[in-house]
């Protein structure tokens, strides 16, 4: 969901205002920019420069792809109590040795790879200011970084 709304706060306002007693709202976000905790992520890294753009770029259309983060502040802050937040780790590829976590890397690569497109293509050249073909010769880099095993990447859901 993130992107899609402009008013976080008003969303979880009217949620809070809507539940009745003992009700409860669970949100579920990727929380960007991407992560990784082994210097396996060089910061020229197409797929962390997208990471980032599609930050800049969402931040421009007031509609924050790094929201999510504020998630708990924002329930707290329209009347929320007992708000409890809980941070995974989520892969971009199979790179863990975990199996559950190798498992959870490979669903996500297949998703992000699918995704690619949808996810710059407007907002790189609407908001950006990039032209198509700029565009998707950067997005196949970003596909090939989310492949590379040896990138420990990962997204804090």
């Amino acid at each position: 969901m993130i992107a899609s709304f402009a008013d976080w706060p008003g969303f979880i306002q009217k949620a809070y205002d809507n539940l009745e007693p003992g009700g409860y709202l669970e949100l579920h976000d990727h929380s960007f920019p991407l992560r990784c905790d082994d210097d396996t992520l060089p910061s020229d890294a197409p797929i962390l420069k997208w990471a980032n753009l599609l930050i800049e770029s969402t931040n421009k259309i007031g509609r924050s792809c790094a929201v999510a983060p504020n998630f708990k502040d924002m329930m707290e802050g329209v009347g929320f109590v007992d708000v409890q937040e809980k941070v995974y780790k989520w892969p971009t590829n199979s790179w863990p040795r975990d199996k559950r976590a190798k498992e959870l890397g490979e669903w996500a690569l297949l998703a992000s790879l699918a995704g690619v497109d949808a996810m710059t293509l407007a907002l790189f050249t609407r908001v950006l200011g990039w032209g198509l073909e700029e565009t998707a010769v950067f997005s196949a880099q970003v596909r090939r970084d989310m492949r590379d095993r040896g990138i420990h990447a990962y997204w804090a859901v």
